[in-house]
């Protein structure tokens, strides 16, 4: 392995082992820091070797864009009583949590996580504690929590590719199988717990063993005002 400043890395493997090797975008851009990162890679064997180059990024600035690489994610916020889009809420109110992905071609094993601002918390329905929690309108579509609903003509309402979803004090988790052409919407329920103005990182999704295909939604601040 070869970039502007000499050999990075040399490795020997036998036939049906993988290896792989860590580098710093530092060392693939020379000594300009404003050049085109390279790299190059040389085999001494004549069988066929695959490979796969996937960069990590840690960025300087809070990400506040989003950003589509083969797969869309949209995040907002709704008021529970009147379903109006929302950053800012009461300590003790509801809020629903909204996300729409949208791929353009089948994919498989998609991952979605919803980072949630440190002053809300999602809500459990599962939970007997949670049970005082009711559709705004009483209407069955209301109900939609950890059951997403699928965009497309001809589907029901209540189908659902997800097929697991993790509710964690900070984020929120779903995992499909697989996703077919279209766009599929996610809605779960959280409570502000904790008065403050607070980061609204990025949802983020991805397919699981293909990184290279993601996409996030867009960020900000989210207010949550002494009740």
């Amino acid at each position: 392995m070869r970039g502007p400043l000499g050999t990075l890395a040399h490795s020997t493997f036998k036939a049906g082992r993988s290896d792989s090797v860590e580098v710093s975008l530092a060392s693939l851009v020379g000594a300009k820091s404003d050049a085109v990162p390279r790299l190059r890679l040389v085999a001494d064997s004549v069988k066929p070797i695959y490979y796969a180059a996937t960069l990590f990024e840690v960025p300087r600035a809070r990400p506040v864009r989003a950003d589509d690489e083969g797969i869309s994610v949209e995040r907002w916020y709704e008021g529970y009583d009147d379903a109006k889009p929302t950053v800012s809420v009461r300590e003790a109110e509801l809020v629903r949590v909204r996300i729409r992905v949208t791929v353009k071609g089948d994919r498989d094993f998609v991952a979605v996580e919803d980072p949630l601002p440190a002053g809300l918390e999602a809500v459990d329905l599962t939970l007997r504690t949670s049970s005082f929690v009711r559709p705004r309108s009483g209407k069955a579509a209301d109900l939609v929590g950890r059951y997403g609903r699928r965009r497309a003509t001809g589907e029901s309402d209540w189908w659902s590719p997800w097929e697991h979803e993790e509710l964690h004090d900070d984020r929120v988790l779903y995992f499909a199988r697989t996703l077919r052409r279209g766009s599929y919407d996610l809605s779960y329920i959280a409570r502000a717990t904790t008065a403050g103005v607070f980061v609204r990182p990025p949802a983020h999704v991805e397919e699981m063993y293909n990184p290279a295909v993601h996409g996030r939604s867009d960020g900000g601040v989210f207010t949550v005002t002494t009740r």
